[in-house]
């Protein structure tokens, strides 16, 4: 009920019809050859304010190691909230800009941290945050930070002109109380023992947050502004936080009083648990529906983390002492520490009164040992971000060798764009060694003119397992996500180039045993990768044939590599 009221709310006529909003556009004009428009402004809502264990019961005042603004109200440890005063709602215009800076304290990991605006009764001194409608409009990765080691802190910029009507809406303001919640989560027991002078200290993070606004009269909208908080930071997992039970899926149901144009769907995710080899080390595909559609789909992650590295100034498992190339990074990242999480914008236009549904699911998630969870936001608005550094990532994305030098990749464009960019490079070669982490080992294919389909050739070798990516590229620098790896073995040379003529593997794909037969030479070793490099068994051998059980091995595709008298060749496996 809370949602519905809230935006009925949002769509009374709140907003300036588009001849409103023309004869605003030319008084703007007039103030600006005047010289009286409305200039930029910057509010401080939090100024260097200081978080605490997130595992620590609530600090009494007197324990806190310095005093916290009074305007300021502290939920626990990491979660405080503050209202936007009615003299700093004044001065909110049509855009809207965010940032936050984390300066390290004793907390030396990878940690959350979230903007949440709170809408509460007029005048109401505090509140409950799971009693009232909220929405979050930013999110961050904190990185592993060192506050003795330059640089010790991180900013994040966040475009959001969508926020600024609500913050400037006569109506809302004259029923609501706007609070800004800054969530810093963190917690300092390894921080003590890593971290000079950190010893039996609970600080973790000093936390600034501004907002910068200013009036464009290139902004205008013919419709009444609409507005539907939906969750804000609900877990999603497999096992205990799921709408379906065994799979990875949330269900968000709402209904429209009146039908609702150019709607977009504000949607934040993002992976994390501390597991090894658990989800936030795994890209998965996700899917959003409407009324049962699939509407779009994406995969978090793709990004280069080496920009960062200079925040993650403490020692860690993740950037490790030295740089790595792009795939490195690609091919299993979800997020970079030290980042911002992207707050996407999927389109859901015209939608007729009634109820309605969005499902977010996750099908291919597996949360190993029961650990992880994936937090979920989401709200709808008729506004623009303004944010132009979205592009979409393709959509369906295979390859496949056509000839032992030639790789053709496919993809849907689901977005705009009309130019791609193919990146590729060896995982193994004819000698079973990987070498996706060396510099330089990676080409380039550009493909232009809208047809979503190329075929690389620059430096493809026979009988080599290459890892393959695309990403879209929508103009103005701005570049999709990489999409995630796809792999492919080029084809073998002629009998005369192969290395092993006498040697057979069979059946392939394998249920259970797989069997190995050399007419010649005896076998003397064989090893076994999984598509990530990991080497997943290794036997020494002497004889001319030799059986390998598969049948506890996960399903997916292997390569095996074989040494007979000296010579080594790798063939790919696929076990069903």
């Amino acid at each position: 009920m809370k949602k519905n009221t809230l935006s009925k709310l949002f769509t009374t006529k709140n907003s300036r019809s588009l001849k409103n909003k023309l004869k605003v556009s030319c008084s703007v004009l007039m103030l600006i050859l005047t010289g009286q428009v409305k200039a930029q402004e910057t509010i401080t809502l939090y100024d260097g304010v200081l978080f605490y264990g997130g595992y620590t019961p609530l600090l009494a005042d007197e324990d806190l190691y310095e005093t916290i603004p009074s305007d300021v109200l502290r939920f626990s440890n990491s979660l405080y909230t503050r209202k936007i005063t009615d003299a700093e709602l004044d001065l909110i215009g049509n855009t809207l800009e965010m940032d936050v800076t984390i300066e390290a304290a004793c907390d030396n990991y990878d940690r959350l941290g979230h903007v949440f605006l709170a809408f509460t009764p007029k005048e109401a001194s505090t509140y409950v945050s799971a009693d009232v409608p909220r929405v979050e409009i930013g999110r961050f990765i904190t990185p592993f930070m060192n506050k003795n080691v330059s640089p010790n802190n991180v900013s994040y910029h966040y475009k959001a002109d969508n926020i600024s009507e609500i913050l400037s809406d006569a109506t809302v303001r004259a029923q609501y109380d706007i609070w800004v919640e800054l969530q810093v989560f963190g917690t300092t027991g390894a921080g003590q023992t890593q971290v000079a002078g950190c010893a039996d200290h609970l600080d973790t993070f000093r936390a600034t947050l501004s907002l910068t606004t200013n009036n464009d009269s290139g902004i205008v909208y013919e419709d009444d502004m609409f507005f539907m908080p939906l969750i804000a930071r609900q877990n999603l997992n497999n096992y205990n936080a799921t709408d379906v039970p065994g799979e990875t899926t949330k269900i968000i149901n709402f209904s429209l009083a009146t039908q609702q144009e150019n709607l977009k769907l504000y949607l934040i995710t993002s992976k994390h648990g501390a597991n090894e080899g658990g989800e936030e080390y795994v890209r998965r595909r996700h899917y959003v529906y409407l009324d049962n559609t699939l509407i779009y789909q994406y995969i978090p992650g793709g990004k280069d983390c080496e920009p960062y590295r200079q925040y993650n100034t403490q020692g860690n498992g993740i950037y490790g002492s030295s740089a790595k190339p792009l795939r490195g990074w690609i091919y299993w990242n979800n997020w970079c520490p030290g980042d911002a999480i992207p707050t996407l914008e999927v389109n859901l236009g015209t939608l007729p009164a009634g109820d309605h549904t969005i499902k977010i699911d996750v099908p291919d998630a597996e949360f190993v040992d029961a650990q992880g969870q994936i937090p979920l936001s989401a709200y709808i608005q008729n506004r623009e971000s303004g944010d132009n550094s979205m592009c979409t990532m393709p959509a369906n994305f295979t390859a496949q060798a056509i000839s032992d030098n030639e790789i053709m990749v496919n993809w849907d464009e689901i977005g705009n764009a009309e130019e791609w960019e193919v990146l590729y490079g060896k995982i193994y070669n004819s000698n079973g060694q990987t070498t996706y982490a060396i510099l330089g080992e990676e080409d380039y294919l550009e493909v232009t003119g809208g047809e979503s389909e190329g075929i690389a050739t620059e430096n493809v070798q026979a009988n080599t397992v290459y890892q393959v990516f695309v990403r879209s590229k929508c103009g103005n620098n701005a570049n999709s996500l990489w999409s995630e790896p796809r792999y492919v073995q080029t084809q073998q040379l002629s009998v005369a180039d192969n290395e092993l003529v006498s040697f057979t593997y069979y059946p392939n794909p394998v249920i259970d045993n797989l069997f190995l037969s050399s007419q010649d030479d005896e076998i003397t070793a064989i090893a076994m990768y999984d598509i990530q490099g990991r080497e997943v068994l290794s036997e020494n051998i002497t004889g001319n044939d030799a059986v390998i059980n598969m049948i506890n091995f996960p399903t997916g595709i292997y390569l095996l590599k074989v040494n007979i008298s000296g010579k080594s060749q790798t063939y790919k496996v696929e076990k069903k």
